[in-house]
Order: structure tokens, then sequence, then C-alpha cells
């Protein structure tokens, strides 16, 4: 089954790949991805921990094939999906 998310396949690849970030970010924070907004802050929003921070970090190198998140300009989900979408 194919399905377009954008404008084109490169809008698609990428809202496919902000839609695993969210389910990622989601599993590791134990909410609903349904509820997660780009500006979310993770630390105000999802009171994020050192340990939950390495969950996340782990998770994404699973995730998306060996891709080390920079939690230096990290702030929000946005950040997260921006980072991750322009590696690969």
């Amino acid at each position: 089954m194919c399905g377009k998310m954008g404008n084109n396949e490169i809008d698609s690849m990428k809202n496919m790949m902000a839609m695993s970030v969210y389910f990622v970010i989601a599993d590791t924070f134990d909410i609903d991805a349904m509820d997660i907004e780009p500006n979310n802050d993770l630390e105000k929003d999802f009171h994020m921990t050192t340990s939950t921070q390495q969950d996340l970090s782990e998770s994404v190198v699973d995730m998306f094939n060996g891709c080390q998140l920079d939690f230096t300009t990290i702030h929000n989900v946005q950040d997260i999906v921006d980072q991750i979408v322009t590696v690969h």
C-alpha cells in the first residue's frame, strides 16, 4: 500500500519520518503520539530527565540507522524532527 503524505515524494518521505519520530517520542515518554505538537518543549512539557534523554537517544539510534541526536541544540519536538530529517 502506498500513500501520499505531502506535495511530492520528498515531502511524503519527510512527513513519514516525522510521524516515526513522534512515535519514538511517545514511546519514550509514555504519552499518546496524537497529543504531541511540534512546539512541545522536552523539559517543560515532557519533563525530560537524563534517563529519558538517554532512552530517547537510544531509540532514535535504533530506529534511524545510527542517527545521533545533538541535544545541545534540541529544545522541542521539531528540533528532533529537523535533526533526523536533515541527516537522512
